[in-house]
């Protein structure tokens, strides 16, 4: 239980931070010698990290919806700036599904090497260097274009170490989004890809038990995950704000190399 607890808490943190929330899981059943039962733990607390998207951004995901349906009961009806975001994350995750799926057993085995994922993370420290805001977009204005953009970058990232929210951040930072609205984007996008990720590595919860996690294990660390992981989400926003993202490169610099040095 002990294990899972700190796992959760582990991705709670670095789902949601442009650190890689899959590397620090890694390194953290690699030192701890935690037993990894495949995907299916950390599927697990990733559906956690995503119900506290969920919940964070339910006005968005619920302008969505309704924008949706207003669609379709109303196919002439004025543009709906929340249909228009809808269009942009559905464009994302199919590019995202269609490359990890085409790509997913060389992908599976990357993450078998600590020392790769650590070599990894310090290709996401340069990632990090590149952010500049260059426009005052809003998330909203994104179009199908820019989904289609992002849903590449988010795809890339399902190499582990790699982050997630760095390389959509950084991507949407260069289609011209302001920064808080980058980062808005990058956590909606987050929730489709993450919840059909999550459902995809659960495939392997009969292993799961078989190595003495149980069900409610797995429920508490999907639970703190999500506590935790909506924190992170708060306080990321607030940093974007007044903050740089150098500060998570020399993390990921730093991170990288110690990993490195303890597993020659």
């Amino acid at each position: 239980m002990l294990d899972l607890i700190v796992l959760g808490v582990i991705q709670g943190l670095t789902e949601y931070l442009p650190v890689s929330s899959t590397a620090h899981l890694l390194f953290a059943e690699h030192f701890l010698g935690i037993p990894r039962p495949g995907l299916v733990l950390e599927s697990v607390l990733h559906l956690g990290t995503a119900l506290a998207a969920i919940i964070l951004f339910w006005p968005d995901v619920t302008g969505m919806i309704r924008g949706v349906l207003r669609r379709a009961r109303r196919p002439r009806a004025a543009a709906d700036p929340f249909l228009k975001m809808a269009s942009a994350i559905v464009a994302a995750t199919i590019v995202t599904a269609v490359l990890g799926l085409a790509f997913a057993e060389p992908l599976e085995r990357m993450f078998e090497s600590i020392r790769g994922v650590a070599f990894q993370l310090l290709v996401t420290g340069v990632l990090l260097l590149w952010h500049r805001e260059r426009g005052s977009r809003l998330a909203t204005d994104a179009t199908m274009l820019d989904g289609l953009a992002i849903g590449v970058a988010q795809a890339v990232a399902i190499i582990p170490g790699i982050s997630r929210s760095a390389t959509t951040i950084v991507m949407g930072l260069l289609l011209g989004l302001q920064r808080t609205e980058a980062t808005r984007l990058s956590f909606l996008v987050a929730i489709p890809a993450i919840v059909g990720a999550s459902v995809y590595g659960l495939r392997g919860l009969g292993e799961a038990s078989r190595l003495g996690y149980s069900v409610w294990q797995l429920v508490v660390g999907c639970a703190v995950a999500a506590v935790v992981g909506a924190i992170a989400i708060r306080w990321l926003l607030d940093f974007v704000r007044r903050g740089r993202l150098v500060v998570f490169s020399v993390y990921c610099w730093l991170a990288g190399t110690l990993v490195l040095a303890a597993t020659r």
